[in-house]
C-alpha cells in the first residue's frame, strides 16, 4: 500500500462479487480518491472464463483462478465467495496482513467466523463485513434520530427480512440449501444476519431470545425436472422473540420462501415518543411518527432521502432521487477505505459478526429445544486453534 492508493483483490466474481467491482470502480468518481485510492488489482475466480471476462468488464487489471495468487498482488482483499471458503481465505488474508472485507454470513459457523476475527485481530488488519442495508441513508437517520433523543428510548422492534427465490417448491437444489457448503444457518445465515445486524443497531445488543423454526419444502430436484430428490438441510423460515440489554423486547421473521417479496427487509420501532419504520423495497424513504403533534395533524410522514442525510449527496445533489444496491456497496466501500487509512475496522466489524452468528445459532437451539437462550451472543468458551484441516473448510 502507498500513500495514495489502496489496491484491491476482489475473491469471487458471481452476483455479490460484481457488485463489489463496481464499487470498486465507482468510489473513486463518487467521493474521490482520498484517503486512498481505490484499484481494481485482480479478480479471483475458480472459474476460469468467467474470471476473465468479469475482469475485463469491471477494470481488473489481470484475473487468475488461484486466489492466493491474488493475495500476493494486493493490499485488501474482497471475499465474495460461498461460506464453505471463507476461513481457509480469511485466515491466510490476515496471516499475509492484508486488510479484509468479507461478505456474510461469516465462514460456516460462529466457531469459524471466531477464528477468523481472531486472526484479524492478531494480525491487526482492518476488517469489514458486508452488512449492506445498514449503509442505507434512511437507517443512518433512524439512528441519528434515537441518538438524539428525539423519540426516547425504543420500546419494542418489529424486523423482518423475506424474499422468494426459493418460494417454488420445485426450485432446484443449490449449494444454499447444503449445510456443509451454507452452514447450518439457512435463511437465518441468507437473510437473518441483515435484519439482526439493523436490529442491534437500533436497540442495541440481544440478552435472551426463543426461536422458531420450520422446513417447508423439506427435498428439492437436483437439477430442474429431475428425480430423486435431494433433502433440504437448513430452514426455510426463522422467527424469535428478543429481549435486548437495554430493556426494548422486539421480534424478527426471516423467509426465503415468501412469495412475491424481492428485497422485502423491513422494521417498525415503536419508541417512548414516537414510532420509526422504513421498508426495503422502499429503501429511499423513512417512516416518522410523532406522539406530540397536534391531534389534527398527527400521522406518520414520510421522509425522503436527501442530501442532509449520511452520503446521499455525493451521488445526486436532488432530493428523493434514490440509491441502490450497488450504491450502498459504494458506500460500504469508502468507509472501508477510511477505516484502513485511520487504522480502525469498520462497524460492524468481524467480532460483531461473531456476535450475530452465535444469534442465529442461538435461534435454532432454541427452536430445537424448546428453550429460551440468555446471552446468545456470548462465546461458550475460547476459541481452538485454526488446524490444517479445519482452514480448508470442509
Amino acid at each position: 500500500m502507498t500513500n495514495e492508493s489502496l489496491r484491491f483483490g476482489l475473491i469471487g466474481a458471481g452476483f455479490i462479487g460484481q457488485s463489489h467491482g463496481l464499487a470498486i470502480n465507482a468510489v473513486n468518481r463518487v467521493f474521490g480518491p482520498r484517503p486512498l485510492r481505490a484499484v481494481a488489482t485482480v479478480l479471483a475466480d475458480l472459474d476460469e472464463r468467467r474470471a476473465r471476462a468479469q475482469a475485463e468488464r469491471l477494470g481488473f487489471e489481470r484475473w487468475t483462478v488461484d486466489w492466493r495468487e491474488a493475495l500476493e498482488a494486493v493490499d485488501a482483499v474482497i471475499i465474495a465467495v460461498p461460506s464453505f471458503m471463507h476461513m481457509e481465505i480469511a485466515v491466510a488474508a490476515a496471516t499475509a496482513g492484508k486488510h479484509i472485507l468479507c461478505e456474510k454470513p461469516v465462514g460456516l459457523s460462529s466457531h469459524q467466523a471466531t477464528r477468523i476475527a481472531a486472526a484479524a485481530a492478531a494480525a491487526e488488519i482492518t476488517s469489514a463485513v458486508g452488512f449492506t442495508y445498514l449503509r442505507a441513508p434512511m437507517i443512518r437517520h433512524a439512528k441519528t434520530l434515537l441518538d438524539r433523543g428525539d423519540l426516547g428510548r425504543p420500546i419494542h422492534f418489529r424486523g423482518r427480512h423475506a424474499e422468494d427465490y426459493l418460494a417454488d417448491a420445485d426450485a432446484p437444489f443449490s449449494w444454499r440449501l447444503d449445510a456443509k457448503l451454507a452452514g447450518r444457518c439457512g435463511a437465518l445465515g441468507d437473510l437473518g444476519w441483515h435484519i439482526i445486524a439493523i436490529a442491534r443497531y437500533l436497540c442495541g445488543p440481544i440478552s435472551s431470545l426463543s426461536g422458531l423454526t420450520g422446513t417447508f419444502h423439506r427435498t428439492r430436484p437436483e437439477a430442474e425436472g429431475v428425480q430423486p430428490r435431494r433433502e433440504v438441510e437448513n430452514e426455510d423460515w426463522a422467527g424469535a422473540l428478543l429481549q435486548f440489554g437495554t430493556g426494548a423486547v422486539g421480534t424478527i421473521e426471516v423467509s426465503r420462501i415468501a412469495h412475491g417479496r424481492k428485497m422485502d427487509i423491513a422494521f417498525e420501532l415503536v419508541c417512548e415518543n414516537g414510532t420509526l419504520a422504513l421498508a426495503g423495497e422502499r429503501l429511499n424513504e423513512l417512516q416518522l411518527y410523532i406522539d406530540s403533534d397536534p391531534v389534527g395533524e398527527s400521522g406518520f410522514r414520510t421522509i425522503h432521502v436527501n442530501s442532509a442525510h449520511p452520503d446521499y449527496g455525493a451521488f445526486v445533489p436532488a432530493p428523493a432521487h434514490g440509491l441502490g444496491f450497488n450504491d450502498l456497496k459504494t458506500i460500504e466501500l469508502r468507509e472501508f477505505i477510511v477505516a484502513v487509512a485511520a487504522g480502525r475496522n469498520v462497524d460492524p466489524d468481524l467480532e460483531q459478526a461473531c456476535r450475530i452468528a452465535r444469534v442465529c445459532e442461538a435461534i435454532i437451539d432454541s427452536a430445537e429445544g424448546g428453550t429460551t437462550i440468555t446471552a446468545p451472543e456470548q462465546a461458550p468458551g475460547p476459541a481452538a486453534p485454526v488446524t490444517d484441516r479445519e482452514a480448508v473448510g470442509r
